[in-house]
Parts: C-alpha cells; structure tokens; sequence
C-alpha cells in the first residue's frame, strides 16, 4: 500500500466509538474526517419511565441503536433500572449499542450483538427466543424506524411495545460541517451509517450541485446500501456490519464485498424463481 494517507468522510454522529474509529483508521493508513449528519432530541420519556417501572408485564427490551439506549437512560433520571429487566429477555443490534447498555444501564447484558442489523436481529430472536410469547417486548425506538424488525416479530407471533423515543433530524451544522471536510485534498471515500445520514447528506449534495461519483461510496450495511442506491448513487463496497474492523476490511478488500452481494442477489434471484 502507498504510504500516502487515504481520506475517508465519516458521516457519523460523534460519540463515544468515534475515538476508536479514528485509533483504528489511522493505524491502517486511513484519515478520518467526521460529518456529523444528524441530531437527537428526546421525547414521550415520562411514557417511558412508566413502561420501565414494570418489567413484570414484559418478556424484555430491544435496543436497536445507542440512542434508544441513551432514551432509557434519560428517561430513569439518574434513578437505577428495575432489577427485574436483567431476569429478562434483552436485545440489542451492535456492540457499541451492547457495551452502552452495560455501562449506562446497571450492566443490564443484551443478545444479539453480533446481528448488525435490524432484520437479522429479528432473525436471531425468532431462532433463540426461548420465553412467552404472550408478554410483550418492550421496543424504544426512533421517528424513523422501519418495520423491518417489527413486521418480522409479528409475522412469528411476538407482540411488541414500540415507544417512540426521539427523533432524528438533519444537522442544523452539517453544511457547515460539510464545507470544512470537503476542503481537504485526497478525499477517496465517502462512508454512510445510516439511510437517515444517507438522505441528510444527499440533501446537501443536491443543494450544493455536487456530484459524488468523484467519489467511492461505502455503505455500512444493507438497508444504508440500499438507501444510497435508491437515490441513484453508485455504492462502491458495503461493510456487513457497523463495526470499524468491518469498515476497515471493506476499504482494504472492497472485491469481497461485491463478491458476497452478487452471491447474495444470485441467491434472492433463485429462491424468487423457486
């Protein structure tokens, strides 16, 4: 590999994984550049509170990003999670969203970790879900949620408590934050965490006329590859989980990637034909 740097954009909100993404970018040759496309703001938390304070009417928790984790969190006001949740069913998507719950929230230990993503989430818990079905998962989620992991529970005879928790919204800074970044010489890639990042971004580029086929895109993870290409954008390589070791092996090996979509798709294509 060349000696010269390669410039990555991020676009990430900053937290407490943005530290080793950058350690672990660098040591690889990598110059992160962080773009915060979106903001938070909490909400229906007193709703919240209530639903924590009776873990007896639940089989457990599903925390399928760091926010809803923060949302519990918030919502408890420095008060400690019922004992009762560690006795129950627990989920999470991704390790930075396990290692918060654990840290945050009484070392309350989740499952699933290793999913990455909301549809094999559910996957995991239809396979390992060992509970009653007749109590409900308790589900904090966001205003963009999909239905991913929602229609795949119901359609194997799990009730979920979805409870809106905060809304996502475009970064009030990201044009600024965006001019900075793309003043920087050598800019390869452009990586995207999500398909609300992937539409923020998207806004800008439009706005702005900026082309982005200048550019190698990656994706992490399906629903964001997807979110890029049904915006008419060309996705270069996708990273199967949000993890920076996954990032880093995409961008050091991108043939893999495209090697397991095609695989992939083939694989769609046959069991659509069966």
């Amino acid at each position: 590999m060349s000696s010269r740097q390669r410039t990555v954009i991020i676009f990430k909100s900053e937290s407490e994984s943005t530290d080793v993404y950058a350690e672990t970018l660098l040591g690889h040759n990598f110059q992160p550049l962080f773009v915060p496309t979106l903001s938070f703001g909490f909400k229906n938390l007193d709703q919240l509170h209530a639903k924590l304070q009776t873990p007896d009417k639940y089989a457990g928790i599903i925390f399928t990003s760091p926010r809803c984790v923060e949302a519990v969190a918030e919502a408890l006001q420095l008060a400690e999670l019922p004992g009762g949740w560690k006795l129950l069913h627990n989920y999470a998507v991704g390790e930075v969203t396990h290692n918060l719950a654990l840290s945050t929230l009484q070392q309350l230990f989740t499952h699933g970790k290793q999913t990455g993503n909301a549809r094999n989430l559910g996957d995991f818990i239809v396979d390992t879900f060992d509970g009653s079905r007749n109590l409900p998962l308790l589900l904090p989620c966001g205003n963009l949620a999909t239905d991913t992991l929602l229609s795949k529970l119901a359609e194997n005879g799990f009730c979920v408590d979805a409870c809106e928790v905060y809304e996502t919204k475009c970064n009030p800074q990201l044009a600024e934050c965006m001019e900075r970044a793309l003043k920087e010489e050598n800019i390869e890639f452009m990586a995207f965490f999500s398909p609300s990042g992937v539409n923020c971004a998207h806004e800008y580029f439009k706005a702005h006329n900026i082309a982005t086929d200048q550019w190698k895109l990656v994706a992490i993870g399906p629903s964001t590859r997807r979110a890029l290409e049904n915006l008419g954008m060309k996705v270069f390589c996708t990273a199967e989980r949000p993890t920076v070791e996954h990032l880093v092996k995409v961008l050091l090996n991108p043939q893999d990637s495209r090697e397991r979509l095609l695989r992939e798709r083939a694989a769609a294509a046959a069991a659509d034909m069966a």
